[in-house]
């Protein structure tokens, strides 16, 4: 009877002792299975769009959790479809366009107008100081100014249908701008080529 009541106890202590060993295993089970969801990679949601509203399609959305919902936003991620070498490329053929030239001297200023049918599609438009040739220059596509060209410094800003895409100096190209940035070459976009076309009666 001794004998039983000391096996009894004895297995008691045993498995009292091994079963916080137990429930710590088994507490471990968990964690390692969320490890694994958790592991999940980021994945993109959708295509790239502009969260911070600066007008730039180059944010993109992230679904963390795996659940296709998306969790937060990258912003600036998406680099310019075109680079330095494409905008070198597209710039010399908007100025390399056939057109007719039509040239005025008003003052000290050089302004210089190119059309094409007859006259009724205007390719490119400038203003110039005579004296040093510092000005701009505007190239348009479809219509609309695709270009503009600052002959002082060299730059070359790029717009997409009247948004501000892009600005190219000797160093880089940039496509992130502040507010007052954008609302200075946008307002130029807007109203450059009408100021030059004034002088020539259109």
């Amino acid at each position: 009877m001794v004998l039983k009541f000391e096996r009894g106890y004895f297995f008691n202590i045993m498995l009292f002792k091994l079963l916080p060993i137990a429930l710590l295993l088994f507490s471990y089970v968990i964690p390692i299975d969320a490890i694994a969801q958790s592991a999940k990679p980021s994945r993109q949601i959708g295509p790239a769009i502009d969260c911070d509203s600066d007008g730039q399609q180059d944010d993109i959305r992230m679904d963390d959790d795996g659940d296709g919902i998306p969790d937060r936003c990258l912003l600036n991620q998406i680099k310019p479809a075109l680079n330095r070498e494409n905008y070198d490329r597209e710039l010399k053929q908007l100025q390399a366009q056939s057109c007719q030239k039509a040239t005025k001297i008003v003052k000290n200023m050089s302004y210089i107008m190119c059309s094409t049918n007859g006259g009724k599609t205007v390719v490119s438009a400038s203003e110039a100081i005579v004296e040093v040739g510092d000005g701009v220059g505007f190239w348009l596509k479809s219509d609309r100014v695709r270009a503009i060209v600052f002959f002082g410094t060299g730059e070359v800003v790029f717009f997409n249908r009247g948004v501000l895409e892009a600005q190219m100096s000797d160093k880089e190209v940039t496509t992130v701008f502040t507010a007052d940035e954008r609302q200075q070459f946008e307002r130029l976009e807007k109203a450059g080529v009408q100021r030059i076309l004034q002088v020539f009666g259109r």
